[in-house]
């Protein structure tokens, strides 16, 4: 029975320093890019319905100035009123005095919508606030990526790393065949002259 022996041209060169930290680098990045884009798509399914507009109604009943005028926040309106772009105010004044936010106007019994995008934000004279006036923080609507920043990078980095010690592992315990998948992203081609 004949066997195959290993010649020392039939070794694989050690593997140098710069190409492991090549190595590492892409298993890193990739691992992260990975686990970077599973999270946008899962951010994306399951926040896809989330931002559908809002339309906020506000009445404003008959009395309403003079109760403002004495200092009550008759539909506990905040000072800092966040919205996002796309949502809507609908003014239905009830009341016998025109009310306004700032060159937006309703006169009394009058109902009308107003469309809300991040332009049309900033601080307004409002006769609906004690104060007199209303800051409007209209965002604009998205997605929010920056939920899933720093756990993709933690977990992408975490199974780069547990992916080079399992490489680094496979190495020691002289099972070069297992490197071929290696030899192939790097050098285009895989070992096969090796006999074991």
């Amino acid at each position: 029975m004949a066997t195959d022996t290993i010649t020392e041209s039939d070794k694989k060169p050690p593997i140098s320093r710069k190409r492991r930290i090549i190595e590492a680098i892409a298993l890193i990045v990739g691992s992260t890019l990975v686990i970077g884009t599973l999270s946008s798509i899962a951010l994306l399914i399951y926040t896809k319905d989330a931002n559908e507009p809002t339309v906020h109604v506000l009445d404003i009943p008959l009395g309403s100035y003079d109760r403002i005028l004495e200092g009550e926040n008759v539909l506990d309106i905040p000072s800092t009123w966040a919205f996002y772009a796309g949502d809507a105010i609908v003014l239905d004044n009830k009341d016998d005095v025109t009310h306004t936010i700032g060159t937006w106007s309703v006169p009394p019994n009058t109902t009308r919508r107003f469309g809300l995008q991040p332009a049309f934000g900033g601080n307004f004279t409002c006769s609906l606030l004690p104060s007199g006036t209303v800051t409007l923080d209209i965002q604009p609507r998205g997605y929010d990526f920056s939920i899933i920043a720093l756990t993709t990078f933690g977990f992408g980095m975490s199974v780069g790393v547990i992916l080079i010690i399992g490489l680094t592992m496979m190495r020691a315990m002289g099972h070069d065949e297992d490197d071929d998948w290696v030899d192939v992203a790097f050098n285009g081609e895989a070992r096969t002259d090796v006999h074991v």
